[in-house]
């Protein structure tokens, strides 16, 4: 499910799979301004007039849910496998960052010396690109 808050004041919920769309009057006469997720699955809705409403997920209790945890539970513990904790000891942290492109990942001698970016690279190594340009130009 897609939950959507509008302008108007109406939550639509919209099934992924079947592109089905439901939509629900929970504050008549207010815009939603802000929707968050809970824990539990259910929704926290702020009015623009300052009011806040709790709100169930669920729009039939009676039909079964096909919710899995093991999907997130296994990317959890791939990302625990996969890192470590930075530690505390006051050294610097930026040594500790992995800077990736999504294909490339980029060490600190790579990164002091490139001078090109394109648009479809991320920004930071944009920025960093022209930072390095703009000091061999001095």
């Amino acid at each position: 499910m897609l939950w959507i808050a509008t302008p108007a004041g109406v939550l639509v919920e919209v099934d992924v799979e079947t592109h089905h769309a439901a939509e629900h009057d929970v504050l008549t006469g207010s815009r939603l301004s802000a929707l968050a997720a809970t824990a539990t699955g259910g929704f926290v809705g702020a009015s623009s007039e300052g009011e806040l409403v709790l709100l169930s997920a669920l729009s039939d209790s009676t039909q079964p849910r096909t919710t899995s945890r093991d999907v997130p539970r296994a990317a959890a513990v791939a990302f625990l496998e996969a890192t470590a904790e930075v530690p505390d000891d006051g050294a610097d942290l930026e040594a500790h960052l992995v800077l990736t492109d999504g294909t490339r990942t980029w060490e600190a001698d790579d990164l002091a010396t490139v001078i090109t970016a394109s648009a479809t690279d991320p920004t930071w190594l944009q920025l960093k690109a022209a930072i390095n340009k703009a000091n061999r130009c001095r």
